[in-house]
């Protein structure tokens, strides 16, 4: 059967989702304090990255790596329930010192996966890995998905998002079209956004023609904007708040020794940024709203990541999600006409399924 593709469903919850355009930024830029003065920066960074003493030859050699980022919708940093709940957002994020290159590609958190749990496993969408098995799960589902590996990973809750954009001094965007959005009016063309701004621009969807996908070319918008304002006004001062920002919500495994080595060997990568998505289509599972992907979908997001950091690509063929498409198409899913989306064996969503 041809796979067919069109433009997903919105989903219902509004969710900050622009947190995981920002974390390359956050895990990539905020390295620059390094260059200047490391002592200055390094108490704040050493709040955000791992204390691990260890540098990896990776890094130190300067070759491309991948982050995973992830966007919690638990809590503020510090109260009982950080580190639990789902993740908001998913994104890889590869960067290749050589080519001066930055990649984002933006994950569905409504694709289906399977999970191991205790007495057997269970059908749920990606972003309930997260709160399943912790980041371990889901890199573990999002190397499955793609046929890749992830080298490290950052996590970033929601109190960071208007901080990060009143720490550059706020940025411009052009707008395509005019719309209001909680109290604010937004003109089309350019126009200068603070923090609070940004946030209610890059939420709104119901109004965009577009849908949830032109809430996230808006999203874009705001983070290559903070890049650029960084790149072009980039100081110590800007570099610490940044910091601090970053300090209040965000945790990555990337060690606090490479701080300097990701300025000196990294940082050149920020000229050049290059943003994809792994485009979903519509799928139901027990009356929930999913996001299948075609084999031809994620092949094409697999081919473009490796090729971002020099690797050959290979045909992915052996994933959960691949396997599940390729069952609910054989059962009559052709996500458009049909959008009921088959489980394997009677399977039923979030439902422990014995071995």
């Amino acid at each position: 059967m041809e796979e067919k593709t069109q433009p997903a469903k919105t989903p219902k919850k509004k969710k900050w989702r622009w947190l995981k355009w920002l974390l390359a930024l956050i895990v990539i830029a905020l390295a620059a304090g390094g260059g200047y003065e490391y002592y200055q920066v390094h108490q704040a960074a050493s709040k955000v990255f791992s204390n691990s003493e260890k540098v990896d030859k990776k890094l130190r050699q300067g070759k491309p790596i991948t982050i995973l980022t992830l966007g919690l919708d638990s809590g503020a940093l510090g109260r009982k329930n950080w580190g639990a709940g789902n993740t908001d957002s998913i994104e890889v994020i590869t960067v290749n010192p050589k080519k001066k290159t930055v990649r984002m590609t933006a994950i569905s958190r409504d694709i289906p996966i399977k999970v191991k749990v205790k007495g057997g496993y269970t059908y749920v969408k990606l972003n309930a890995a997260y709160s399943l098995g912790g980041v371990k799960e889901t890199k573990k589902q999002v190397e499955d998905l793609l046929g890749i590996k992830i080298d490290y990973y950052a996590s970033v809750n929601m109190g960071v998002l208007e901080k990060v954009v009143d720490a550059v001094g706020g940025v411009t965007v052009n707008n395509s079209f005019a719309f209001t959005y909680e109290g604010h009016h937004f003109k089309k063309g350019k126009q200068h956004l603070n923090g609070s701004q940004a946030l209610k621009y890059s939420r709104m969807r119901y109004d965009d023609p577009r849908g949830d996908y032109g809430r996230q070319y808006r999203q874009q918008q705001i983070l290559e904007a903070v890049i650029n304002k960084f790149k072009e006004n980039g100081s110590i001062t800007v570099a610490n708040k940044l910091l601090q920002a970053a300090g209040d919500g965000v945790r990555t495994d990337l060690p606090v020794k490479a701080v300097t080595t990701l300025y000196t060997k990294y940082s050149p990568a920020l000229s050049n940024v290059k943003i994809d998505h792994l485009q979903g289509i519509s799928a139901t599972i027990d009356g929930v709203s999913f996001q299948a992907v075609t084999p031809t979908e994620i092949n094409r997001v697999s081919k473009a990541i490796r090729k971002s950091i020099g690797e050959k690509p290979k045909h992915v063929t052996n994933t959960t999600e691949t396997r599940l498409y390729n069952y609910a198409v054989q059962n009559g899913y052709d996500g458009i006409n049909n959008l009921e989306f088959t489980l394997p064996n009677g399977a039923e969503y979030n439902t422990v399924v014995s071995n």
